[in-house]
């Protein structure tokens, strides 16, 4: 097996770093802008999905409610985004957030604004997802533990391909990993339907066991469902929706992307779900449901484990590769320009080895048990600080004193969030002062 995940990131080194750089740093940030609607998708479904390991976990709590909140919830966002907020990004130049609030609301917000995006980027938890993989799946079995070997060997193959190509890199491999991702998950659902529980007896048990895992909302409740809603909003911010709109080969092609990344993500998820479900009726270890689910029922053939734990780890390298580069951009492309400095491809490069040496100083600082409390902490906080400031933005509105607009929220949310108030979400409170603060310096 550990001869096919070898062989797997060779492939991403060799395919990434056969890709040209482009003629200037604008083609190494958005690939000549000349991407049509496929491969768009591709990138899209790709990242989409780091969390992965989490996704399985939710299920064991949540069950089939997972999918309301991970999978519908987003759908519609993201629709939102294509039919109505894609043109608008395009004829407003919006590159990313830092760049469109700079633009638009100043010096002082776009810089307030940095951090906010920089956190929500940040690889380092899927770096932490990316180790635990490997060293559990490749490197335990072995009798080796290295832990911190694995994470650095992940993040140096994302690094070398990224600094070489930039995003047409980011492009190429993410159609291999698309494929991937998706062969390693079909080939373990036709497995368990058609070899190892042809009858779905082990999820009929499981039903009659944990009914709460078949039925909306579940355990979860509705209210838990209702904040995911709030928090699929983040679709608008996201810096991989806004660099790969900007990308794209025309207004259509975006559209069209984003449809079929709706349908790729649909299907993505019920097999997630449904082989979510199996891991919990098996009673295999959750930490890593989909590793240990493999190693399960794969035990005595090598071959389709090491097919699907390349799966797996396709999920994860795509979005590792694709936050790298997002927060190389903020670093050396966005903060120059903010702060009245030239910018080019050598300091976007030094920004990919500055994302990655940050990553790896900050791993230790990060649980893998439930990275999805992570990503629904740092999403909270990003969504009541810019997702207001922007929604001003695509609706040319135009306010006094616009770094209010960032910095109250942002203090309201970290400041009910140290408290622990419990009353509402504090994503709930940053909102409420940002919706208020809007009106009151909404410009006649």
């Amino acid at each position: 097996m550990i001869y096919i995940v070898v062989i797997y990131f060779a492939l991403l080194l060799t395919v990434g770093y056969s890709s040209k750089p482009g003629l200037n740093s604008r083609d190494f940030v958005f690939s000549g802008r000349k991407l049509t609607a496929v491969p768009l998708a591709m990138t899209l479904v790709t990242t989409w999905y780091g969390a992965i390991s989490s996704v399985g976990q939710e299920v064991s709590y949540n069950g089939i409610t997972t999918w309301l909140y991970f999978g519908a919830t987003y759908y519609v966002a993201a629709f939102v985004y294509s039919e109505f907020i894609s043109s608008r990004v395009i004829d407003l130049e919006i590159s990313s957030i830092p760049m469109a609030i700079y633009k638009y609301m100043g010096k002082i917000s776009a810089l307030l604004s940095v951090p906010i995006v920089l956190l929500y980027i940040s690889p380092a938890p899927y770096l932490i997802i990316l180790g635990n993989i490997i060293n559990t799946s490749l490197l335990s079995p072995l009798g080796i533990d290295a832990y911190g070997a694995s994470v650095a060997a992940g993040s140096s193959v994302a690094m070398l391909y990224c600094l070489k190509g930039g995003f047409s890199s980011i492009v190429r491999t993410d159609r291999i990993q698309f494929i991937l991702m998706f062969v390693g998950f079909i080939t373990m659902v036709l497995y368990l339907v058609f070899y190892f529980d042809p009858g779905l007896s082990k999820l009929l048990q499981l039903k009659v066991a944990r009914p709460d895992l078949f039925n909306f909302p579940g355990s979860a409740g509705w209210s838990y469902v209702v904040a995911w809603g709030f928090l699929a909003m983040i679709t608008f911010l996201d810096p991989s929706f806004h660099q790969r709109t900007f990308a794209s080969k025309n207004k259509n092609e975006i559209k069209k992307a984003i449809r079929l990344s709706i349908c790729g993500w649909f299907v993505f998820d019920m097999m997630t779900i449904f082989c979510g479900l199996y891991a919990v009726s098996l009673g295999v270890d959750m930490t890593s449901p989909y590793v240990s689910l493999s190693a399960f029922l794969f035990s005595s053939n090598s071959i389709l484990h090491g097919i699907f734990i390349v799966a797996i780890l396709s999920v994860v390298m795509s979005t590792i590769d694709s936050f790298t580069f997002l927060s190389a951009m903020v670093i050396g492309k966005d903060l120059p320009a903010i702060l009245n400095k030239s910018y080019s491809t050598g300091t976007i490069r030094k920004g990919i080895l500055s994302t990655i040496v940050i990553s790896l100083l900050i791993v230790g600082f990060f649980d893998n048990s439930r990275v999805v409390e992570i990503w629904f902490a740092f999403g909270s906080y990003m969504v009541a600080s810019l997702l207001v400031p922007f929604v001003l933005i695509i609706l040319r509105k135009k306010v006094n004193h616009p770094y209010l607009l960032i910095a109250v929220p942002s203090a309201v949310t970290l400041i009910w969030t140290l408290l622990e108030i419990q009353v509402f979400l504090p994503m709930y409170a940053g909102l409420f002062f940002s919706l208020i603060l809007s009106l009151l310096l909404l410009e006649d």
